[in-house]
This record gives structure tokens, sequence and C-alpha cells, in this order.
């Protein structure tokens, strides 16, 4: 029972023909690409040898050509080693003929060349003579026009250097008496301006001596005036302090006070008057300040 419900289960079947064609498909993947991998190292295992052979077939070139070039080589030296040996026997043979020929044809040649030779000799020395004849000449010629044109250049020069010499001369005269004039007007203009700074500066001097003077006067007038001031404000407070002491101490005292007077002696004593004088604000001593000090003449 069990084997026929396997043989009529349909996708039992179904899904192991499936199966069986994937594992087939598998197979022939991996065969494919085991064939693909075997062909790419048959093409480069081919291009490797086809690289050899044509290696070996240029060596085998080379070598062939090798050989012919030695065969060549070889060939061409006994041929000339041959050639060598028949010309050495030729000599050898002919030598003493060789000589004489060479001699005879070494004496032709002399005798040929020597009248020409001579010819040639007188024929350039004539050339020689005429050359140094015509060079001669020129170089007359020459030097008499360069002595001309010297004597010519050496008269213009001169003649040049007169002119330039006479404009230099009056220009030097002109130039000597433009600089007189301007130095003389120079020392005048140089001259007053001193004389005008020496005058100026010493009225100035004059002026600032008297200003000075007038100034030292006043100041000293001033300091004896406000000096008499306060040396007699200062003698009337004494005595005026002086004699209220004596009064406090005793009636019978003698009384002794500082007065100031209009005379030559600065203090002197009087006696004691029955009443003191009131002071007033025109006899009472006013105290200087700094501004009448400034203020005052």
């Amino acid at each position: 029972m069990s084997g026929a419900s396997d043989a009529l289960d349909p996708i039992a079947a179904a899904e192991a023909g499936i199966a069986g064609s994937k594992h087939l498909i598998a197979s022939v993947a991996n065969d494919l690409s085991q064939q693909e991998r075997w062909l790419a190292h048959y093409r480069v295992a081919e291009r490797r040898r086809e690289r050899q052979a044509k290696i070996r077939e240029v060596m085998y070139w080379l070598e062939l050509r090798r050989q012919r070039l030695m065969r060549w080589l070889r060939r061409e030296a006994l041929i000339a080693l041959r050639l060598a040996r028949t010309a050495a026997a030729f000599l050898w043979r002919n030598a003493v003929a060789l000589c004489v020929i060479v001699r005879d044809t070494a004496t032709a040649c002399f005798v040929w060349l020597r009248p020409r030779v001579y010819a040639l000799a007188l024929i350039l020395a004539a050339w020689t003579l005429a050359l140094l004849a015509w060079t001669a000449t020129e170089i007359r010629l020459l030097a008499h026009a360069a002595g001309k044109a010297a004597a010519g250049a050496a008269v213009w020069i001169a003649q040049r250097s007169r002119v330039l010499g006479t404009i230099m001369w009056q220009w030097l005269v002109a130039a000597w008496a433009w600089a007189r004039i301007e130095t003389a007007r120079l020392a005048r203009a140089s001259i007053t301006g001193a004389s005008i700074a020496s005058a100026w500066s010493a009225a100035q001097s004059r002026a600032g001596a008297a200003a000075l003077h007038r100034e030292s006067t006043r100041l000293a007038s001033w300091t004896r005036k406000k000096a008499g001031h306060f040396s007699r404000a200062s003698l009337a407070t004494a005595s005026l302090g002086f004699s209220w002491a004596n009064q406090a101490g005793g009636a019978n005292n003698t009384h002794r006070a500082l007065v100031i007077r209009r005379s030559t002696a600065l203090i002197s004593f009087e006696p004691r008057p029955a009443h003191w004088p009131a002071l007033s604000r025109r006899t009472a001593p006013r105290p200087v300040s700094s501004r009448a000090v400034h203020a005052s003449p």
C-alpha cells in the first residue's frame, strides 16, 4: 500500500522531479564552469606556445643568418688572402722592374716640371714686383692725401681753436665782469643788511635797557613805599600795645610809648598823654595783599 501511495502521489513525484532537475542543472552548470576554466587555461597555454614558437623561429632565423654571414666572411677573407698572396708574389717577382719604372717616371716628371716651375717662379716674381711697385705707389699717394688731409684738418682745428679761444675769452671776461658786479652788489647788500641789523639790535637793546631801568626804578620805589608803610604800621601797633600794657600795670608809672614821627629818627619816647586818640579807619594800618602788591605802581 505504501508503494502504491508513493507511486500515485503526483505532488511528491513532481517535487522529486524538480529536485532531480535542480541537481542536474547544478551539475551541468558546474561542468560548464569547469569547461570555461579549461578553455581559458587552454587559450593562455596556446598563446604561450605561439610566443615560444615565434621566439624559436626568430632564434633559428638569426642562427641561419649568422651562419651565412660567417660563411661569407670566411669566403671573402680567403679571397683577400689569395689576392694578397698573388700581389706579394707579383711584387716580389717584379720589384726591380717596378723600382726602375718608378725611377724613370720620377725623372721624367722632374724633367717635365723643372722648366714649368722655373717659368711659374719668374711669373710669380714679376707679379710680386709689380704688386710691390703698385703698393708703394698707392702708399705714397695715400700718404700724400693723408698729409694734405692732416694739414687741412690742422688748419681747420687751429682756426676753430682760435675762434673757440676768442669766444671763451669773451665769455670769461663777461663772466668775470658779471661776477664782479654781482659780488659788489652782494657785498653792498650784505653791508646794508648788517648795518640795518646792527642798528635794529642797538635800538632794541637801548629800548630793552630803558624798559628794564624803568621797571627796576618803579619796582624799587614801590618796594620802598610798601616797606615804609609796613614799618610805620608795625611801630604804631607796637607802641599801642606797649602803652596799654603800662596802663594796666599802674597809674603812677612813667609812661613810655613808641611814637612814629616823620623825621630822621625812626623811634622816640614821649610822656603819657591824658587820653589816647581813637584809631579811625584812615589811621588804622591796613593789611597788604598780593593783589595790591601787583596792582600798585
